[in-house]
């Protein structure tokens, strides 16, 4: 979701995308075209209301090819979505150290 420099290590603030069965009321499904261009499952899904902000390479996620923790870009609508729930019910993230 955001990306930041804090002591010259790069931090990251990121909203999981999973296949699990989430409460639905809490997660956004991502558009097939998107999953498709991505390479995810076509049943994957944003979980908005457990944000993680960890400083670049963390446990338990994968870079690209080149190490970028960018996937690809998310279209507008579903990111407006993702940032209007996240800031209607003031989702702060969970700050990790590992």
């Amino acid at each position: 979701m955001s990306t930041y420099k804090a002591r010259g290590q790069l931090r990251v603030i990121t909203a999981p995308i999973t296949t699990r069965n989430y409460d639905s009321s809490f997660t956004l499904p991502i558009p097939p075209r998107v999953t498709a261009h991505l390479g995810l499952d076509d049943r994957s899904r944003v979980v908005w209301n457990d944000l993680n902000e960890f400083a670049w390479v963390g446990p338990d996620v994968r870079g690209t090819v080149d190490g970028s923790p960018f996937i690809g870009i998310m279209p507008e609508a579903l990111w407006r979505r993702v940032i209007d729930n996240v800031i209607k019910l003031r989702i702060d993230p969970t700050h990790r150290s590992e």
